[in-house]
C-alpha cells in the first residue's frame, strides 16, 4: 500500500540554506535512483525562514523503513544535527488522490 510521509524540520537561525544543501548532497541522488520512494518535494516554508517541509510518497511502510535505514539518510542526519533547533514533527498518511504525480 502507498504511503506518505510530511517531515516539518525547523533549523537553527539562518541555517535552512545548509541544511538545503546538505540534503541535495546526500540525499537527492539517492532519491533519484530509489524506485520505491515515488516522491519526494522539498518545500521552503513561507512564513518561517527557518522551517522547510519534506513530502515524500513510497510504494510501502518496508520501502520507507529501508530508506530510513539507509547509509545515505544517516550520513545525512549526521552532518545535519548541529543544524537543527529540534525535533521534527512527522505526519503520516495513505495517498488517495492526486493532481500531476
Amino acid at each position: 500500500m502507498t504511503v506518505s510521509m510530511i517531515i516539518t524540520s525547523t533549523v537553527q537561525p539562518g541555517k535552512r540554506s545548509d541544511v538545503h544543501a546538505l540534503w541535495l548532497e546526500h540525499l537527492a541522488s539517492a532519491a533519484e535512483a530509489n524506485d520505491a520512494q515515488k516522491v519526494v518535494v522539498w518545500c521552503d516554508d513561507n512564513a518561517d525562514p527557518d522551517t522547510f517541509h519534506l513530502f515524500e510518497i513510497y510504494d510501502g511502510m518496508e520501502s520507507m523503513g529501508a530508506n530510513a535505514q539507509s547509509p545515505a539518510f544517516a550520513d545525512y542526519m549526521q552532518a545535519v544535527m548541529p543544524f537543527m533547533a529540534g525535533e521534527p514533527t512527522v505526519a503520516m498518511g495513505t495517498p488517495t488522490w492526486s493532481k500531476g504525480i
